[in-house]
């Protein structure tokens, strides 16, 4: 009883002062070199207590019992220069092995228009540890300007809809106003217009789309990734926020966004998380309460809630969900990484949410009593970790297993890492 008062004790002075159990760790769950360039570490829901790594290269690595796996769940080819690679998988909400076996990916494409792209397999019959390589079917496909600012997470929403980030392009201060744009229109550096116009148009970048991908349908003229009249491999929401309103893309939730690099559904409320990386000065984080459609995040006319232009869509002001977490590039800093928010069985990190800057490696903590964040906007807190071998330059993603347990890949040496508490170490909660 003693420990579970101090542990609760805990709990209730981190929810008050943002403060961190004394005793809270990284822990090496797999050395450097384990792992080529992880990005993110998933779990499939079934109750197996597996997990997945997803490595760039188009690798998704297998943990089972606390073993890595010899052979991988899929491997597929895709091109990883500049920030192109295989960005994110997810499992079907349903997924149990046997009766539904489906997964995604989303991932770079070096087919004509660089686009980004998600493919949907199933595992094999009789053994959910490797896909069914013949399974393989292409959901959809958005066309791309440039190498960077791909966004790319992937996840299934508590409402059982697929969630997918995409960037804004890739072209610095977004000149074409493709973020602010809901409909489609060509690289024609004129942010005002938003309509189609002649040569190659882009559509969906710089969003949040929201999909069922499992049913195929006939596409309607607002499926903007679709072709209208021909089979599509997804449908709409009938509550996505712009169906039924006329030249806008009927796959979009929310939009705004410069570069929404990693997105996370709290596990407890399903609020979504959204870490979107900034321009020259200000790196953001964005709550979006559970069931909240048709959001702007603000870019390109606010980097983090400092004004960034007022001219084309910016001009007069929109509406504008501002973040709850920025910090500038002082020390360093340049790149934010979202995050989770803690659900997992540390009592007391409940409450906490987790990101980081991959120039700095720094990881961030925030907590929220229902109004406020501590710290608040324009600051972060910085975990001082014991473990001297996580090193820098390679935080790039996040991720939980089944039980909540919050996981860190480093791109940069391979290593996976785990929050721990000594006490928890120990077994004991």
């Amino acid at each position: 009883m003693r420990l579970i008062a101090a542990v609760l004790a805990l709990a209730f002075a981190g929810a008050s002062h943002a403060q961190l159990p004394p005793d809270l760790r990284l822990e090496t769950v797999f050395a450097a070199g384990t792992f080529s360039s992880p990005l993110a570490v998933r779990h499939a829901g079934d109750g197996s207590g597996r997990y997945f790594v997803v490595q760039r290269g188009g690798v998704v690595r297998v943990v089972r019992d606390g073993v890595l796996l010899a052979t991988p769940l899929v491997s597929i080819s895709v091109p990883t220069s500049g920030e192109r690679g295989l960005l994110g998988l997810a499992f079907h909400p349903n997924y149990n092995g046997s009766s539904e076996r489906r997964f995604y990916l989303s991932y770079t494409s070096s087919a004509s228009g660089n686009p980004h792209a998600i493919a949907e397999f199933q595992t094999q019959v009789g053994n959910p540890d490797v896909a069914d390589a013949g399974s393989r079917r292409e959901v959809i496909s958005v066309p791309d300007l440039a190498s960077n600012h791909n966004g790319g997470d992937l996840q299934f929403g508590p409402d059982g809809y697929l969630y997918w980030a995409i960037g804004d392009g890739g072209p610095q201060g977004d000149p074409h106003g493709f973020a602010q744009c809901l409909w489609s229109k060509p690289a024609d550096n004129n942010p005002s217009n938003c309509s189609p116009g002649a040569g190659t148009n882009y559509y969906l970048l710089g969003k949040i789309l929201r999909i069922d991908p499992t049913p195929t349908t006939s596409a309607t003229a607002e499926m903007c990734a679709a072709t209208p009249g021909q089979p599509a491999g997804y449908s709409i929401p009938p509550n996505n926020p712009f169906v039924g309103s006329s030249n806008t893309c009927d796959e979009i939730v929310h939009y705004g966004m410069r570069n929404p690099w990693r997105i996370s559904f709290d596990r407890l409320n399903g609020d979504l998380y959204v870490g979107d990386v900034g321009q020259g000065n200000w790196e953001e984080t964005t709550r979006i309460p559970f069931n909240n459609f048709g959001f702007n995040l603000g870019w390109r006319c606010f980097e983090g809630t400092v004004a960034y232009n007022s001219t084309g869509p910016c001009n007069p002001t929109p509406a504008v969900l501002m973040p709850f977490q920025t910090y500038n590039h002082s020390a360093g800093r340049c790149s934010i990484t979202g995050g989770y928010r803690y659900r997992g069985p540390i009592v007391a990190l409940q409450n906490t949410y987790f990101s980081g800057d991959a120039c700095t490696g720094e990881v961030f903590y925030a907590q929220f009593d229902g109004t406020n964040w501590t710290p608040g906007v324009g600051s972060v807190q910085v975990f001082n970790n014991n473990n001297p071998s996580f090193g820098f330059y390679g935080l790039t993603g996040f991720g939980e297993d089944e039980e909540g347990n919050l996981y860190m890949p480093n791109m940069s040496n391979g290593a996976l890492y785990r929050f721990t508490v000594t006490l928890y170490a120990n077994g004991f909660e």
